[in-house]
């Protein structure tokens, strides 16, 4: 991992395309990564739990699965949502990668 750059303040309209905001449209896997983060997290030898790495956990775990944005008043199902034991799975090898490799000096 390279390190982590210094974020920037977004602008107040940064998800504003003309009058729309698009800012309610979500990732459905967000809730159930943190969800899975509250059970694996808290046990976990070796992990020191500043937020740089619980933000890696996080991150890395989105990253490694498909994305499934939905916004408030439709349903819109294409295909199969990873099941819980996929969730699982990427939360603990993001945790594993972060354990392994944190993104911080010791």
């Amino acid at each position: 991992m390279t390190p982590m750059t210094k974020h920037r303040a977004m602008p107040e309209d940064h998800y504003q395309y003309n009058d729309f905001s698009l800012e309610p449209i979500r990732n459905r896997q967000e809730s159930r990564v943190v969800a899975a983060m509250r059970d694996l997290l808290p046990p976990a030898d070796d992990f020191c739990g500043c937020r740089l790495c619980v933000e890696d956990v996080y991150a890395i775990a989105l990253n490694d699965l498909p994305a499934h944005y939905v916004q408030n008043g439709s349903l819109v199902f294409r295909r199969q949502p990873p099941s819980d034991e996929d969730i699982q799975r990427a939360v603990a090898d993001a945790l594993d990668k972060v354990r392994v490799r944190p993104n911080h000096p010791e």
